[in-house]
Formats: C-alpha cells, sequence, structure tokens
C-alpha cells in the first residue's frame, strides 16, 4: 500500500493523525486499525510526518477569527468567485445573465408542512446568510430583520392525471430557470405541491450567489434535526461568514498568498488555453438560450468496484472521474493540451466553528493538463492528481484573480477565458 492508498483508507475509516512534539498520534475507531494498516504507517512514517509538518506550517501562518457581532450588518466584499456569478447573472459574457443556482425535487408521504416551516425559520434565525443579499454596489449585508418564511402550497389533489403534470412540469420550468434579484430577499424558493391525500412533491430553488454545496449539506442535515425535534438547540454559532471574508481579506500581503502568487503568476505563460471544441455556432450568435442538464449514472456495484480499483492505484473518485472527463475532452479537443476550471471548497482554518457555518466559500483551480503523449488511463489520473495537489498548496489566491491577471497580461477583452468547469462535490 502506497502513501496515497494509506491516507485515503485511513480517511474512509475515520482515523485520524496529527503531530504533537514531533510525535505522531494516532484516533481510531475500535476496530479500524488493523495489522495492515499499522504495518503501512510504520513503513510511510517518515513521510507522513513530513506532510503534516507542511500542514502545520500552514495552520500556524493563518490568524484565528475573532468574530465581530457589532459590524455583522454592515456590507462587506464579495468573494472573487461571488463576483464573478454577480457579474454573470448580468449581460457581461457571452451566454450570461443566468443565475448559478440549484433546483431539487423530493417526493414524500405524510410531510407536516406548517413543522417543516418551523423548522426553516429556525435556520434562518441560526444562519445569517440565510438572511442575506446583494446590494446594487456589488457588496452583500447580512439583513438585521427579514419576515417569516412562509412555504407556498398548491393543492392538486382533485386534479386528473393530465393536470396533475403540466402544473408540475410547469413548477419545474419556472424555478429550474429562476434569476431573482440579487438584492431583493429571499434568495431561495420553498413549494410544496398536494399530489394526494399522503404524498407531498417539495420543490426547492436556491440561488448559489451566497451559498456553496457543503452548506447545502449543512442546512439540509440540520433541517432534517429540527423537523424531527423543534425543540432541539443547535449549538450557537458566534463565527458568520462576514468574518470570515474579512479576515480572508486581510491575509493578502501574508507570506502564504505572496507564495501563491508567484506560484501561479510566474505559469501564466505556460498555461495552455481552453479546450478547443467544435461549435455549431459560436455563443455570441445566440440571442435566445436556456441551460439544460444531462444524466448519466453508474449502477452501485460497478461505482464500487471503479472506486476499489482506484484506491488500490492511490485515486480519488474525484480524480478518476475528472480524468474520465479529461479523455472525452481530448477526444474532441483541437489541442490535447488544454487548462480546465475547477472548483474548490475551500475553508480556511481560521476558526473551530469554520465547518459549521453557511456561505459560498468557492474558490476555482486552474488545472493544467497534458495529454499529448500516449498514456494509460491510470498513469493519466496520477499525473493529473500529482498537479492538482501542487496546485492547492498554493490556493491563497483564487482562481479567478489569476484569470484576471492572465487576461490583463494578454490584453484580452472581458470575457469567459476558461469556459469548461469540472465540479466534484
Amino acid at each position: 500500500m502506497n502513501k496515497n492508498q494509506l491516507l485515503i483508507e485511513l480517511e474512509k475509516r475515520g482515523i485520524k493523525l496529527w503531530l504533537e512534539s514531533d510525535l505522531l498520534n494516532i484516533e481510531a475507531p475500535k476496530g479500524t486499525l488493523t495489522p495492515e494498516l499499522r504495518d503501512s504507517l510504520k513503513e510511510h512514517k517518515p513521510e507522513i510526518i513530513k506532510l503534516l509538518n507542511l500542514n502545520n506550517i500552514k495552520t500556524t501562518s493563518l490568524p484565528i477569527i475573532k468574530p465581530n457581532p457589532q459590524q455583522l450588518h454592515q456590507p462587506f466584499p464579495l468573494t472573487d468567485i461571488q463576483q464573478a456569478h454577480w457579474l454573470g447573472r448580468n449581460q457581461v459574457f457571452e451566454l450570461s445573465h443566468v443565475s448559478n443556482h440549484v433546483y431539487i425535487e423530493f417526493e414524500t408521504n405524510n410531510l407536516d408542512i406548517s413543522r417543516l416551516t418551523a423548522a426553516w425559520q429556525k435556520l434562518i434565525q441560526r444562519h445569517d446568510m440565510l438572511r442575506a443579499i446583494v446590494l446594487p454596489t456589488g457588496e452583500q449585508q447580512i439583513l438585521d430583520q427579514v419576515p417569516n418564511y412562509q412555504i407556498t402550497i398548491l393543492d392538486l389533489q382533485e386534479s386528473e392525471t393530465q393536470k396533475l403534470e403540466t402544473e408540475l412540469i410547469a413548477i419545474r420550468e419556472k424555478l429550474s430557470q429562476q434569476n431573482s434579484p440579487s438584492h431583493q430577499w429571499p434568495w431561495f424558493d420553498i413549494r410544496a405541491t398536494y399530489l394526494n391525500q399522503e404524498q407531498i412533491r417539495l420543490h426547492l430553488s436556491m440561488d448559489l450567489l451566497l451559498i456553496d454545496a457543503a452548506s447545502i449539506r449543512i442546512l439540509f442535515h440540520e433541517w432534517n434535526q429540527l423537523y424531527q425535534n423543534l425543540e432541539l438547540s443547535l449549538p450557537p454559532l458566534e463565527l458568520s461568514f462576514r468574518d470570515y471574508v474579512i479576515a480572508k481579506n486581510s491575509l493578502q500581503d501574508s507570506e502564504l498568498v505572496k507564495r501563491s502568487q508567484t506560484y501561479w503568476f510566474n505559469r501564466l505563460d505556460t498555461l495552455p488555453p481552453a479546450p478547443e471544441l467544435p461549435l455549431a455556432c459560436f455563443p455570441s450568435e445566440l440571442k435566445e438560450y436556456t441551460f439544460k442538464r444531462y444524466a448519466g449514472k453508474l449502477e452501485p456495484h460497478i461505482w464500487q468496484r471503479l472506486k476499489q480499483r482506484g484506491q488500490k492505484a492511490g485515486l480519488t473518485p474525484s480524480i478518476i472521474l475528472l480524468t474520465a472527463f479529461t479523455e472525452i475532452l481530448t477526444l474532441w479537443s483541437k489541442n490535447p493540451s488544454f487548462t480546465l476550471n475547477l472548483t474548490v471548497l475551500e475553508r480556511l482554518p481560521l476558526h473551530p466553528q469554520i465547518n459549521q457555518i453557511i456561505g459560498d466559500f468557492t474558490n476555482t483551480n486552474l488545472l493544467a493538463i497534458d495529454n499529448s503523449s500516449p498514456n494509460t488511463f491510470t498513469n493519466l489520473a496520477l499525473k493529473i492528481q500529482q498537479q492538482l495537489l501542487q496546485d492547492l498548496d498554493h490556493i491563497y489566491i483564487s482562481g479567478v484573480e489569476v484569470l484576471r491577471k492572465l487576461l490583463n497580461q494578454k490584453q484580452t477583452e472581458l470575457t469567459a477565458a476558461m469556459p469548461i468547469v469540472f465540479s466534484g462535490t
């Protein structure tokens, strides 16, 4: 078992490693630390200690946030990715004037809508960013007071099958293409449709200008907890997303940021362009357009086997999918060397509650791909993974900032320079 395989297996089993006075400490759930894992830990101990030391250096270089509740409702800057999304809502780029947002439907039985609404109201009170808006000035603001939120209810119990389907499709088409004004609250839309006496379809549309995928997972987990027990007292949050953004912006003159700038800015001349794909027409020629989602899935047993094979090679599931995506792009791209835009969930360890609050912590990474030489899938995946890990050591500036510098250096007009995006959640 190599070092990468070992680290993946330890994470999978919930085994934690940390350094204390240069001693390697292990915390493992009962029965998870097998003799094989013990032997691998002994074999790779020097490498793991070196890696943990490097992580400790990075962590200790970061300040701990001191929350400032007195300034909670004062406007604060958008992050680089939020600003990019905000601009993309307007007709600034080709294929813009759309919101970055998610639409989900659930179907369930015997759902208590009043209870569900009360649980959501508790989340609004708990999480500041559920009360946030984006001001016309391009700043965001957490509102002090917002009206009580009510889930919209539509009763289709008496409708004939054809009318029922027509109504459901109309709701889906409307909510899945929403582009609500970002300066108006709320930026989420929750609706419940009664299909019969027991069955309810829940429709949820959320603008991703203010939160990310990990935040949605936090919300859904807590929403479920509160729905099950409205009297539940969740641990209070002292940290706000505003605190995080202000603290992160204060790092601009730090050594970590300067090292990241040097790393990326020195690579601007060698970063390959975006994949050059065959198009039916230029995007600028399109006057009306909608975005559609195309889905494919692997059967669970196939996905399980694929992950197991990846684990043996020291590859994460995301890297396997990214490499497959790369292979298909290479097939169609004029040039086998290109750059992809990767979304990365970045929550710098600036406060103990950093993984409990919601907000848009998304960063982007410009991943250079060189698929010009014949290679096996596994070797290509390992090469991509190595490049990505190296890039992520220099994540203290955003991919948006790197793109700005690239466009400025090439004196290119405002455009989506790296439009092919891979997101792994």
